[in-house]
């Protein structure tokens, strides 16, 4: 067996392992559930609620792509439409296929969608992750002083602060660093190569270097925690249920912990388990409980997965349209 047959045997197999982690979470779930009466809590949801959890979390998008737009380096600005169509791309991918394949779509979709070069994608994502770990932390501490948490979720808090705070100086540090290698100058060897090509990349990261557009990105991070967490409160109000106004942060903050590498297509099972369990914390019933991690969990996808095959549809659509037009011309020429 090759080598690279060797790694690909290894990569089905952790597939396989996370996938049946993920569905004996899911059963772990429905064991106590009388699932006739949790399809009578279902289906008794109401509509217009459920529209407004899939409008605000199809915001996510819009926020989510204004960031990128702010991320990107002043002389690389590219159409804010292009801009969306890479993160819808990834927004898709990153639902569907396993970390961090998804990650690596959008770096792909961005490069090339918006004409940037690799680097200064690859430099908007590792921004978007920052902006986003800050949001993070900040829902954290939202739960941290509202909820009494157990141990695991508060060790789990604790873990998450460290990696984001590693995270953010290390790019802190690149971004003030000046390049160790001038642009032009060639190296051979594999550490020059990447001691290259992080010296270059790092020249991209000029966000950290202008306070009020961090600021602004920050914000921005915000605004995306604030709508998805919307999007989780008009689901319970879809269910008529009457929560105080913390528990929407707390599904919020243990969906942030569970999810941080989406290790199943669409986090199937983590989402749901994760979420059944912290409604279960919270003293709803199993039933309430599985009804509101389902629901929350399909108009999260509806946008989500389906802006970007939507997005998809329509480009394929004018491409199509723009060369029949060009045949069309060269056929009277």
């Amino acid at each position: 067996m090759t080598f690279r047959e060797n790694k690909t045997l290894k990569k089905k197999l952790l597939i396989i392992f996370l996938w049946i982690f993920a569905l004996g979470l899911f059963y772990f779930c429905l064991q106590s559930i009388d699932l006739n009466r949790a399809w009578i809590e279902f289906s008794q949801a109401d509509p217009f609620w459920l529209f407004c959890a899939v409008f605000f979390n199809a915001c996510i998008l819009l926020v989510w792509t204004s960031l990128w737009y702010l991320l990107l380096p002043k002389k690389y600005k590219a159409p804010f439409f292009r801009v969306f169509q890479a993160n819808s791309y990834m927004s898709t991918s990153c639902n569907t296929i396993p970390f961090p394949g998804g990650h690596a779509v959008g770096v792909m979709a961005l490069a090339r969608r918006a004409e940037v070069g690799h680097s200064v994608a690859l430099s908007v994502l590792a921004l978007d992750q920052l902006m986003e770990g800050f949001a993070k932390i900040f829902v954290l501490t939202l739960v941290a002083i509202f909820v009494p948490l157990p141990e695991v979720m508060s060790q789990g808090i604790f873990v998450f602060v460290g990696v984001v705070v590693i995270f953010a100086s290390t790019l802190f540090y690149l971004a003030h660093r000046p390049p160790s290698v001038k642009e032009g100058q060639s190296a051979t060897s594999w550490t020059g190569k990447i001691k290259g090509f992080v010296s270059g990349w790092s020249v991209h990261l000029e966000i950290l270097r202008d306070l009020p557009i961090f600021s602004l990105g920050l914000f921005l991070g915000l605004l995306m925690m604030c709508v998805q967490t919307l999007g989780i409160w008009a689901v319970q109000k879809s269910l008529h249920l009457d929560l105080p106004f913390w528990a929407p942060i707390l599904v919020m903050g243990a969906l942030n912990l569970a999810t941080i590498l989406p290790v199943t297509p669409g986090n199937f099972g983590v989402y749901e388990g994760t979420a059944f369990l912290a409604y279960q914390f919270y003293g709803l019933s199993s039933e309430s409980a599985l009804s509101l991690a389902i629901l929350q969990h399909v108009c999260f996808l509806l946008p989500m997965v389906g802006t970007g095959y939507l997005v998809l549809l329509l480009q394929t659509t004018s491409e199509k349209q723009s060369l029949s037009e060009d045949e069309l011309v060269a056929d009277e020429t």
